[in-house]
C-alpha cells in the first residue's frame, strides 16, 4: 500500500505543482484573450474596476420578447455580433435610457448584415415597428460577412420564433480541472508571458509591447490582441472590399427608408486597429486601412465613424478596450452610445426642416 501511495504521488505531485500554478494565475471573470491565451492575470481586481456600469437591463432581447409582453412598437432595433451582446453595460442598455430598444440576438443574427436583408424581404418590419435600425459589425468579421450575400432571401417571424424555442444556450466552462490540458498548458505560456515580446499565444493571441504604460488601468506596457484582427487585416484594406460593403449598406439604406426606416451602421474596431499606432515594433504587422477607406465613399445611411471617437479619446481615458479582452469596455460603450444619440438628434432635425421649411428660417 505504501508503495502504491508513493508511486501515485510520484505522478500526481508535478501536477499538483502545475495546478497551484495554473489556480494562483487564473481567474474566472478574466477576458478572451486570457483564456484563449492560456495567459495569467497579474490584477485580479482589474475586472471589478467596471461593476460601476453594471445597471438593470432596460433594452428587450427579441428572443425574450414573449416574456415581457406584446410590445411591438421600438425606437431602436439592434442587430450586431458580441460588441451588442455585452449585456448591462452595452451600448444598447446605455441608449434605453433614452429609447425604447429591441434587440435581435446573435444567435438568431448569425451573420447579422445578410439576416438584416432577410428581415427586410420578410415581414418582421410589418409586425415590430421601428424608427432606427443599428447595424453593428466588428472589422474582423467583414471579409466572411460580405461573401455570399443574397439579395432575395428571407426569414418569416414563425421561423424566428422556431429558432428561439429549439434554441439550447451553451454553457461557459471556466472553471480548470486537476487534470486538464489547460493544467499542462498555462505553466508554460505564463513563462512565456513574463519571458518574451511580440509573440503569438497558444495559437490565438498576439502579445506585443505598447510604447506607453497609459492606456490600461493596471498600466501594462502589453497589448493582447486576437490573431484574426492580424489576419484579416489584409483583405479589410483591399479598396474594392469597402466599396462592397458600403454598396450592400447603401441598398441595404433603400429598403429600409422604404419601411420609414433609418439605417445607423456601427463598424467596432478591432483592438488591434485601435492600438496600433502605440505597438513598438511594427515592422511586420500590416496597418489597417479599413476606416480611412470607408469614410471617403458617399454614404445614404447614417455612419458611425467608432474608431475615430475612440482614438481621440485614447489620451483622456483608460480602458477603451478592455486590457484582457477583444471588447470594448463600458467606457467605450458610453461613448458610441452618447454619439448614436447625437446622430439621431441631428437626423430628426434635419427631416423636421426638410418637412417643415419654415423652421429654419430665421
Amino acid at each position: 500500500m505504501k508503495r502504491f501511495i508513493l508511486k501515485t504521488a510520484f505522478f500526481v505531485a508535478p501536477f499538483l505543482i502545475l495546478y497551484v500554478i495554473t489556480y494562483s494565475f487564473s481567474t474566472s471573470d478574466a477576458g478572451d484573450l486570457m483564456r484563449l491565451g492560456y495567459l495569467p492575470s497579474t490584477d485580479k481586481n482589474y475586472r471589478q474596476k467596471f461593476t460601476s456600469f453594471n445597471h438593470a437591463i432596460r433594452f428587450t432581447e427579441l428572443s425574450k420578447l414573449k416574456e415581457k409582453g406584446k410590445v411591438k412598437n421600438y425606437k431602436i432595433l439592434t442587430i450586431g455580433d458580441s460588441f451588442s451582446e455585452q449585456g448591462q453595460a452595452g451600448y444598447q442598455n446605455i441608449l434605453a435610457n433614452d429609447f425604447s430598444v429591441l434587440h435581435v440576438d446573435r444567435f438568431i443574427s448569425n451573420n447579422q448584415i445578410q439576416k438584416l436583408i432577410e428581415l427586410c424581404n420578410g415581414n418582421f418590419f410589418d409586425t415590430y415597428k421601428v424608427q432606427y435600425v443599428i447595424l453593428q459589425c466588428v472589422e474582423r468579421n467583414l471579409p466572411n460577412n460580405l461573401q455570399n450575400i443574397d439579395n432575395k432571401t428571407r426569414i418569416t417571424t414563425q421561423q424566428i420564433d422556431s429558432i428561439i424555442i429549439n434554441h439550447k444556450p451553451q454553457k461557459e466552462q471556466n472553471e480548470y480541472d486537476f487534470f486538464s490540458r489547460t493544467t499542462l498548458r498555462f505553466p508554460y505560456s505564463a513563462l512565456k508571458y513574463f519571458a518574451d515580446k511580440n509573440y503569438l499565444a497558444n495559437g490565438q493571441v498576439y502579445n506585443y509591447n505598447l510604447n506607453t504604460t497609459t492606456l490600461f488601468s493596471n498600466h501594462s506596457n502589453k497589448l493582447l490582441f486576437y490573431y484574426d484582427d492580424l489576419m484579416y487585416t489584409p483583405k479589410n484594406n483591399l479598396p474594392e472590399s469597402t466599396v462592397k460593403l458600403n454598396k450592400i449598406l447603401n441598398n441595404l439604406s433603400e429598403k429600409l427608408k422604404e419601411k420609414n426606416i433609418t439605417l445607423i451602421f456601427l463598424p467596432s474596431p478591432d483592438k488591434y486597429d485601435l492600438y496600433y499606432n502605440d505597438i513598438v515594433d511594427k515592422q511586420n504587422l500590416t496597418q489597417p486601412k479599413f476606416f480611412d477607406h470607408f469614410k471617403k465613399l458617399h454614404k445614404e445611411f447614417i455612419y458611425i465613424n467608432s474608431k475615430e471617437i475612440l482614438t481621440q479619446a485614447l489620451s483622456r481615458k483608460k480602458d477603451i478596450y478592455y486590457f484582457d479582452d477583444t471588447h470594448w469596455s463600458p467606457i467605450a460603450a458610453s461613448l458610441i452610445a452618447q454619439h448614436i444619440k447625437e446622430a439621431i438628434a441631428s437626423h430628426e432635425l434635419s427631416m423636421n426642416v426638410q418637412q417643415h421649411p419654415h423652421l429654419s428660417t430665421k
